[in-house]
């Protein structure tokens, strides 16, 4: 079984020129500032659109606007140490919900853009051929290099859900090269161990999954609804891959809603603030669960 690395924006902050999710928040509200409080980022979105928003005729035009701020203050984002060492693990899928490049900038080497896709982000891949061998990139909440793209208010989260169900349910539909695709259902797939890999969806059931620099907030709902509807499906014997969550601390109440959604928690000590230790730490362990899994 092959193995899948999920990591966020918690690996940026190592960089030197990283920038603060509240930074980018503000720089997106103008004139227009106001106190986030308990607000999550995605209710902080919407605050800021509806009040940027003028009229339905500008719906599009507004949104994008704001798009457009977030991706050209990403632009420069920068590779890190720990970037360039997940970029050298023997995995060959990478899912980030980065909308940067950064980990593009660590592997050094020119992408061959494979989606099609203009707002929503379920088959947003970039494919890197070297002599080592192939390695994929899925940026699963946009990218800055398409800023419709970029995944940030409830209004894209759900609509983004609805896109994952359907491609579960098997009931969604692209086109390639003009020509109208479907793909079986997620429970067939599973029956018949035979995945297309159209969407980084069917990694989250076919490849251990290591999850990395991400906080995995409750706002994060396109990924909670894709591990509740695994958990759901692994009562049939089916799914057989493991998912790692690895993180230096955790609340109770979560780690035993993992538990219950068949996700290991993998605990890492953080001592002195120092991440880069900690991200080592990380990486040394999931070397091991990557052998354990060769090995199996």
């Amino acid at each position: 079984m092959g193995n899948t690395l999920l990591f966020g924006n918690g690996i940026n902050r190592l960089s030197t020129n990283a920038i603060s999710w509240n930074d980018l928040l503000d720089k997106i509200k103008g004139t227009s500032i106001f106190s986030s409080g308990e607000l999550p980022n995605t209710m902080v979105y919407e605050r800021i659109f509806m009040e940027k928003h003028t009229s339905a005729k500008r719906e599009k035009v507004d949104e994008l606007e704001i798009k457009e701020v977030i991706a050209k203050e990403l632009q420069l984002q920068e590779s890190n140490e720990i970037l360039e060492t997940l970029a050298t693990l023997e995995i060959e899928n990478y899912l980030t919900t980065n909308y940067d490049y950064a980990f593009e900038k660590a592997l050094g080497l020119t992408p061959k853009k494979l989606s099609t896709e203009d707002i929503y982000s379920l088959r947003r891949k970039r494919k890197y051929d070297s002599i080592e061998g192939t390695k994929f990139l899925w940026n699963i909440h946009g990218e800055i290099g398409q800023p419709k793209s970029i995944m940030l208010g409830l209004d894209h989260y759900c609509g983004s859900v609805s896109k994952i169900d359907s491609y579960v349910k098997g009931t969604y539909k692209h086109k390639i090269d003009g020509e109208e695709c479907n793909v079986d259902p997620m429970l067939k797939k599973l029956e018949n161990s035979s995945f297309c890999f159209t969407s980084w969806v069917d990694l989250f059931f076919s490849t251990n999954v290591h999850i990395i620099g991400f906080s995995l907030d409750y706002t994060e709902i396109d990924i909670w609804w894709l591990l509740n509807k695994r958990a759901r499906f692994s009562s049939n014997g089916l799914v057989n891959n493991k998912i790692y969550f690895y993180t230096n601390e955790i609340p109770t109440e979560k780690a035993g809603l993992l538990k219950s959604f068949n996700v290991e928690v993998v605990t890492l000590n953080l001592s002195n603030n120092d991440y880069k230790k900690m991200y080592s730490s990380a990486i040394n362990k999931m070397n091991i669960n990557l052998k354990d899994s060769m090995a199996a």
